[in-house]
């Protein structure tokens, strides 16, 4: 492994070595500035557990992405994800865009799936905990990715929408625990893997802004999941997503519901010997104030509490008791303090209880950075 990432180092430092040259041949050419251009993020954690249980620091993602535009119209995006200190690398996304006109664009690659308003836009600074929401981590699986190609654009001011055919999920991943999460394709369909896309599926995503800092979001996805041809009654999956956010005069509420039903959850748990439901549920609500709206300051300090549950075991199969410390109910207030817009300083406290009567603590600690 570590082998692999040092090689993807070695080839950007490469490319990124001749960035000089080639903005200057370009600009002696008449052709303008460079048509390469850089960015990342990146999370340091430190998590402690208050009742038990070690203490983490973990540098949680690095990751740096590179565009490069062919043409006004033509443009390469990829991210490269080096999580945990390098140790497990990813890559985020690889997709083109072709631009026609603001109504109707095409897309295709390795793409975000635009399901829920984080899945696409998760750098860390874009929120105020230091762990993602659970619902956006178990319900929705953040961060998800697939093969695949759509069409995209902004027909009216304030509406915009994608849609996209990609390679389906994997019913042989799922899990009670995190649900259709350990599914998830990747865009990696080579030997060993059997997530290829045997079996396609549907995702769009609407997206409606009536006024200035009044969001509407709604999503939807379907597909097979019998990748392998070996599932009895040729399974699927359907999740169903809506949120709302409002920003006005410091005050910033969020609030998402989720949902996931899968036809034939009982012909799963038999072929591969699992608990996965019919029906998972999820749903939270934020509330923060952005101090910066009194102080008048270039720096920001924002306190938050979110209330969230998630259930990945909400309806089960005819015959199969669902696991109740999969029903969770999360609380997480805390602090995020913005010395700069794309730096975060971030400090919380997590309480998660499930029905099976399980109670844990932890508070979270982050920095948190965007270029």
């Amino acid at each position: 492994m570590q082998k692999g990432w040092l090689a993807a180092l070695l080839v950007v430092g490469i490319n990124l070595s001749g960035l000089p040259a080639m903005a200057m041949e370009m600009e002696e050419s008449g052709e303008g500035s460079s048509k390469l251009h850089m960015h990342g993020y990146g999370e340091l954690h430190y998590n402690v557990p208050r009742d038990g249980g070690n203490s983490k620091m973990d540098l949680h993602r690095m990751v740096w992405g590179l565009s490069y535009e062919f043409s006004d119209r033509i443009s390469l995006h990829t991210e490269v994800d080096f999580e945990h200190s390098a140790q497990e690398m990813e890559l985020e996304f690889a997709y083109i865009d072709f631009l026609i006109n603001p109504a109707v664009n095409v897309r295709g690659g390795l793409m975000l799936m635009p399901v829920g308003p984080l899945n696409e836009y998760h750098e860390p600074t874009l929120f105020y905990s230091v762990e993602r929401p659970t619902v956006q981590k178990v319900i929705i699986p953040t961060t998800w990715q697939e093969g695949g190609a759509g069409i995209f654009g902004s027909p009216m001011e304030g509406f915009k929408y994608r849609i996209y055919v990609v390679s389906g999920l994997a019913g042989e991943g799922f899990r009670s625990k995190d649900g259709v999460r350990p599914g998830r394709g990747k865009g990696a369909g080579g030997e060993n893997k059997p997530q290829t896309g045997e079996k396609l599926a549907v995702v769009a995503r609407l997206e409606y802004s009536p006024l200035a800092g009044l969001d509407f979001g709604a999503s939807y996805y379907t597909g097979k999941v019998d990748q392998v041809n070996n599932i009895p009654g040729d399974p699927s999956v359907t999740m169903m997503e809506g949120d709302v956010r409002l920003r006005m005069s410091g005050v910033d509420v969020q609030a998402l519901y989720a949902k996931v039903e899968i036809d034939e959850a009982g012909n799963i748990n038999t072929a591969f010997s699992k608990g996965v439901a019919e029906e998972m549920v999820g749903w939270y609500i934020e509330l923060a104030y952005h101090l910066s709206h009194v102080t008048q300051t270039s720096w920001d300090l924002v306190p938050f509490i979110r209330v969230e549950e998630a259930n990945t075991q909400d309806g089960m199969p005819a015959g199969t008791s669902p696991d109740l410390q999969y029903n969770q109910e999360i609380t997480t207030y805390g602090l995020a303090f913005f010395p700069h817009p794309q730096v975060a300083i971030k400090a919380d406290f997590q309480n998660t209880e499930d029905e099976a009567g399980g109670d844990k603590d932890q508070y979270n600690f982050a920095l948190a950075y965007m270029f």
